[in-house]
């Protein structure tokens, strides 16, 4: 009788535990997790193919923002290499909640013309954005781009010494990852991409 009673109450013990509710889930990332609670600063600047586009309009979709720029002849290829391989691994499903954009560095030079060339040229399929340098300048403080220190090279074009943060932004508008350098591992980036999607 004994034992019948405590293969009852053990049974009952496990079915409890299943009815009582957990913690919060600690999300880890692999790249640097930003404060749930911030929204990415909201921007409208001009795509490459003249239209204009607005950040607060992705709602509903995850965001993928990077910064490059057509005459970078050192971290912009990396990143965009790194992009296109991971919208590769996606599914169709997973893509098409997924909104793949870059702002240029240096608007004085990247029209939407040159940028939709270039964007054709290597065969990219997300959109690039531009603008005047005084719509697209305080994107890049906001997103902690600083573009310095002016280098020429006669050869491969010019460039500007740079930092060069690729973001996660959520279906919500809130920024989750960052990754701060242009050689982020796309493996490991796609991890973090599909957590969020």
């Amino acid at each position: 009788m004994g034992r019948v009673l405590g293969s009852i109450l053990v049974t009952i013990f496990f079915c409890l535990a299943g009815c009582v509710q957990q913690g919060p889930q600690i999300t880890t990332f692999n790249g640097e997790k930003l404060d749930e609670n911030t929204f990415a600063p909201l921007f409208t600047l001009e795509s490459m193919g003249g239209e204009l586009w607005s950040l607060e309009e992705q709602r509903g979709k995850t965001v993928v923002l990077a910064f490059t720029y057509t005459r970078c002849y050192e971290t912009c290829p990396v990143v965009s290499a790194a992009i296109h391989y991971t919208k590769s691994k996606l599914t169709e499903e997973e893509n098409n909640s997924v909104v793949w954009v870059s702002v240029t560095i240096d608007p004085h030079h990247d029209s939407p013309s040159i940028l939709e060339n270039w964007t054709a040229d290597r065969g990219y399929e997300w959109t690039h954005l531009t603008g005047n340098p005084e719509a697209v300048n305080p994107v890049l403080d906001a997103f902690d781009v600083d573009p310095i220190n002016f280098e020429d090279n006669s050869t491969e074009g010019y460039g500007f010494a740079h930092t060069q943060p690729t973001y996660i932004i959520d279906d919500q508008g809130y920024s989750r990852v960052v990754w701060t350098e242009p050689d982020w591992p796309a493996d490991l980036f796609l991890e973090d991409l599909r957590q969020i999607i």
